[in-house]
């Protein structure tokens, strides 16, 4: 029986369609062009590290919870229809901010910034319950059910970025290390905050450290060709932008290629 509940919504059965369908032996990347439901890998014993980890961003993989999987389609929320999606990453070389950016950082600089190694405390866990209980999209019911599952280990290289005013809490950030890559995995903020658009200055934070260590890729989840949920994530410079054309096996720049070629390259080869 196949499985409608999306592993970040409470799956945890390894009889379950999550952890059968595909390659599920995480050692060896292979690129993946037709897919009728979305493909899970495991982690073996290395993990999703280093290089590793640059391997199967660069095929169109992507961190839930403590697997990877990729797709090319997805439901905006829970019992709604399935739209296209297609992977993007961000190439800091090429990135000039928009004067957008350099605004957004200037209403965020009495913000202190902090990052450390991947942590969920009491105090992150009750910043994330306001912010879930003020979004209008359906999410994970913890911090900790959101990132983690307990039947397998963390095979990650997960940082977090913490944003404080005047010691309070207002805003946290997630993300993974590779070698030569960052992938963000989740941001969240106290609404009494929103106004300093504090999700677009956690993107920066994290460009930031991207480029303090030398990561030329930063990884930021799908974009789809039919809503602009996921618009945010050309952010801050589109023009630096990538898009993975799974036939191909290949990034070329979103712009030169937009949503409705991407639309059209769906319905043509991907369903």
């Amino acid at each position: 029986m196949h499985c409608t509940k999306p592993l970040n919504q409470g799956c945890r059965e390894e009889s379950c369609e999550h952890f059968k369908a595909g390659n599920l032996d995480g050692s060896t990347p292979k690129p993946i062009t037709m897919l009728t439901d979305p493909n899970y890998i495991l982690p073996d014993s290395a993990g999703f590290k280093g290089t590793h980890f640059d391997d199967w961003l660069a095929l169109g993989y992507y961190r839930m919870q403590h697997l990877i999987f990729t797709t090319h389609h997805t439901q905006l929320d829970v019992g709604t229809y399935n739209v296209p999606v297609f992977w993007l990453r961000t190439l800091l070389n090429k990135m000039q901010e928009q004067k957008s950016a350099t605004a957004i950082r200037k209403k965020c600089a009495q913000l202190s910034v902090v990052y450390k190694p991947a942590a969920i405390t009491a105090e992150i866990e009750e910043l994330y319950q306001v912010y879930r209980n003020h979004v209008e999209f359906s999410t994970a019911i913890t911090c900790a059910s959101y990132l983690h599952q307990n039947e397998v280990e963390n095979p990650f290289d997960s940082w977090m970025v913490e944003l404080r005013d005047a010691g309070k809490l207002v805003a946290v950030g997630y993300f993974d290390r590779g070698q030569n890559t960052m992938a963000g995995i989740l941001n969240f903020y106290h609404p009494a905050y929103q106004k300093y658009s504090p999700g677009k200055y956690l993107i920066l934070k994290k460009i930031d450290y991207a480029n303090g260590n030398n990561i030329p890729f930063y990884y930021t989840g799908y974009i789809s060709t039919v809503n602009t949920k996921f618009d945010y994530k050309l952010f801050p410079c589109p023009n630096a932008v990538e898009v993975y054309l799974p036939i191909e096996n290949l990034w070329v720049p979103f712009k030169m290629i937009g949503k409705e070629n991407l639309q059209q390259y769906f319905l043509d080869y991907l369903i």
